[in-house]
């Protein structure tokens, strides 16, 4: 057998598999840089600032205490620590399974660094725990997104997360390693809300780009990831950098449409009646434009979360804990309070995410109003609620979407319909007169259509047309009932394409009506018509609609005309 050694000459002959990791006679590497997360806060730029901007309850509940410092010129506050677990959740599982006890713990730890910088204010967390150490209510939560789309090259966007506009709460994450432009990634610029934009970015006046010669990798949300430098000097020049960039720098064009929904300031006058406006409609069973999303820091975390605790003061329940997260189950917590106490309720009170079922393993706790999604008209203006903070839609923003949606309603229809006057108090009244007044019409409504897919069954149309037009006909006052009609519209049609058995039944109940033709076998929907009335009389036009409604039909549109089938809507016309 070979030695591994060469004892000619002496030198280390050894194997690969043999040479040790690290050679401890050698100095350990330079390290200029370190990907590091940093939140802006919206805070003073003083001690006592970044005091305020710390998790109180957190620190105390584990221990952890702040101490002053400085970096260089800037004042700090330093938190640091761990958390340990004498056992583990699945100790159980596995003692159970295999008759003999596992007994395993473990320890997280993490820190938090703020900082004032000039007049302003950053938390820069580490490790597992430091983004727990900050206080999220003081957090800035358009900082990264705002340095992301002035510095990232926008050909080379590596990843977006993106929620749908209005109370649905759909996340989606797109991911291109090699990294592509944005409009690649197919974003309704009037339909979404970009969370998070990740890519890299050559700024050479960044510690990173300098030293590497080339492009780093940046990832803008709430927070920005990014490294930085881990001298005092350099930490404080890039710091210094990337508020020169988010101050003086503006985005690309095909980037700046990220920017056109902005957060309403805490000291705007229409706070109170957000506020008012949100505390009523937590009375409802029901409300209208309310829904339930996850916060976006907690969208990788919340898969692994088996359990939630709801805490309301002053709601009249005791906090519950849950294993299936819902807007009823958020609604039970203020239907039954007082006036006034609702939204402060939420605001004040926590939602827990735990890691088991039985509420013992906490991963972590927000204020449960940073779940609640909303969209309320004041005056001219139109605001969302976001994680906890009211955001106003820009006129460019809306003006993308005005464009789209005055098209689709200026478009001519194939259909007429008759009056909805005042002897036809409902629905259900006006489609019986509109079947009875035109025979090229057969009457569908309330008529089910039962499948496997669907047991409950779907309502494939209200009225269908002579040339097999899928008619919905609905009259509103607000949002919610026209987003469901434009929901529904896209549902019945996916049923009909798709569904076999859907197709065979609709093609047998049309059969069944009175002047129902016999639909051939390949019968596919080719028209979608959407028939609205507004009440009041009033006229449909894109100003007569609200933004949550108009993103509702364009969204529709898209996805139907993406199957190639037509879109029409018609404005029914009063009495």
């Amino acid at each position: 057998m070979r030695s591994a050694t060469n004892p000619d000459d002496g030198g280390d002959r050894r194997l690969p598999d043999q040479l040790p990791l690290f050679d401890p006679t050698l100095p350990p590497a330079r390290v200029d840089t370190y990907p590091t997360t940093v939140y802006r806060l919206t805070v003073p730029s003083t001690v006592d600032g970044l005091a305020s901007a710390l998790n109180a309850d957190y620190l105390r509940r584990h221990g952890f205490e702040p101490t002053p410092h400085r970096v260089a010129d800037a004042p700090a506050l330093l938190v640091h620590g761990s958390a340990p677990r004498t056992r583990a959740e699945w100790c159980d599982i596995l003692s159970g399974l295999v008759g003999v006890d596992v007994a395993l713990g473990y320890r997280s730890g993490g820190g938090a660094l703020l900082l004032a910088v000039d007049d302003r204010a950053y938390a820069l967390t580490f490790g597992t725990l430091g983004r727990f150490m900050v206080e999220q209510e003081k957090v800035d939560p358009t900082f990264g997104v705002r340095f992301a789309v002035r510095a990232l090259r926008p050909d080379d966007i590596r990843q977006v997360r993106r929620r749908m506009l209005g109370a649905s709460g759909r996340v989606d994450r797109s991911l291109v390693p090699g990294g592509q432009p944005i409009w690649r990634y197919g974003i309704d610029k009037w339909g979404e809300i970009v969370g998070q934009v990740c890519g890299r970015t050559d700024n050479p006046d960044l510690t990173a780009c300098r030293n590497s010669g080339g492009a780093v990798k940046v990832e803008g949300g709430e927070s920005l990831r990014i490294p930085l430098g881990v001298t005092p000097e350099r930490l404080l020049a890039d710091l210094r950098e990337i508020d020169r960039v988010c101050r003086q720098e503006s985005p690309p064009a095909d980037l700046e449409f990220i920017e056109q929904i902005r957060p309403l300031r805490s000291n705007d006058p229409r706070q109170t009646a957000l506020a008012d406006e949100l505390d009523r409609r937590l009375a409802l069973a029901d409300p209208p434009d309310l829904g339930v999303a996850v916060p976006g820091s907690l969208v990788a975390d919340v898969e692994h979360v088996r359990s939630y605790r709801i805490r309301v003061p002053r709601s009249g329940r005791r906090p519950t804990l849950t294993t299936e997260l819902d807007l009823d189950g958020i609604l039970a917590h203020t239907t039954r309070a007082l006036d006034g106490d609702r939204w402060s309720g939420l605001r004040n009170g926590t939602l827990t995410l735990y890691a088991d079922a039985a509420g013992t393993e906490e991963m972590a706790s927000t204020p449960v109003s940073r779940w609640l999604t909303a969209e309320v008209a004041v005056d001219a203006n139109h605001l969302l609620l976001h994680e906890g903070r009211w955001y106003e839609i820009g006129e460019r923003h809306r003006e993308f979407l005005r464009v789209e949606i005055s098209r689709i309603l200026d478009r001519p229809s194939s259909i007429t319909l008759p009056p909805w006057t005042a002897h036809l108090p409902n629905e259900d009244t006006y489609n019986k007169e509109a079947a009875k007044g035109d025979s090229g019409l057969v009457l569908l409504d309330k008529k089910l259509v039962r499948t496997r897919q669907h047991p409950r069954g779907i309502e494939a149309c209200d009225l269908l047309g002579p040339d097999g037009e899928l008619i919905h006909v609905k009259r509103a006052s607000g949002s919610s009932p026209l987003s469901h009609l434009f929901a529904q519209g896209v549902t019945s049609y996916d049923a009909l394409r798709y569904d076999a058995q859907a197709r065979t039944r609709f093609r047998d109940l049309v059969r069944a009506q009175p002047g129902g033709p016999d639909l051939p076998e390949d019968f596919r929907p080719r028209t979608v018509v959407y028939a609205i009335a507004l009440s009041a009389g009033r006229t449909l036009t894109v100003d007569s609609l609200f933004t949550f409604t108009q993103v509702a039909l364009y969204q529709a549109v898209k996805t139907l005309r993406a199957e190639g089938v037509d879109v029409e809507v018609v404005a029914i016309p009063p009495a």
